[in-house]
């Protein structure tokens, strides 16, 4: 995958005011992390390199899921950098429509990437638990012949 930056994530979010490097940096740890587990890969049936997700939509995913939980920690420490409570109201607005929005957006990608309620299993060779040439000789059969 692509490097998504903290800049980037501040741009999504119109650059706003408290919001923490550090935390911008951790969340996309944890969710570059959770992305690259829950991604489709060639490597599983049904796998190709035409329908396992590219990279780009694996960052946007990586990018909604961290403007979300960047919304939400906006929301939760607002008070702690505008001291007018009238605007206090009004970023808290601006900051629900955002994660409602972004939410969604969110759930959107990832349901892309992932395959919800699928199953996949690993492609490799592995040896058989069939012996013999006809039915009798075949291994666990139940009448056996000799």
């Amino acid at each position: 995958m692509m490097a998504v930056t903290t800049t980037q994530i501040r741009d999504l979010l119109n650059r706003p005011r408290g919001l923490n490097e550090a935390t911008i940096t951790e969340y996309l740890t944890i969710r570059n992390a959770e992305i690259t587990k829950k991604a489709r890969k060639v490597n599983f049936i049904g796998g190709t390199a035409s329908n396992v997700p590219s990279d780009t939509l694996k960052d946007s995913a990586v990018k909604f899921m961290v403007c979300v939980d960047c919304l939400r920690v906006l929301l939760d420490s607002v008070p702690a950098f505008v001291d007018d409570e009238i605007q206090q109201r009004q970023m808290n607005q601006v900051y629900s429509k955002q994660l409602t929005s972004m939410e969604k957006s969110s759930l959107e990608a990832i349901r892309a990437i992932e395959e919800k309620g699928g199953t996949a299993f690993k492609v490799k060779a592995t040896g058989t638990k069939v012996g013999g040439t006809t039915t009798g000789q075949l291994k666990g059969s139940l009448h056996p012949s000799n």
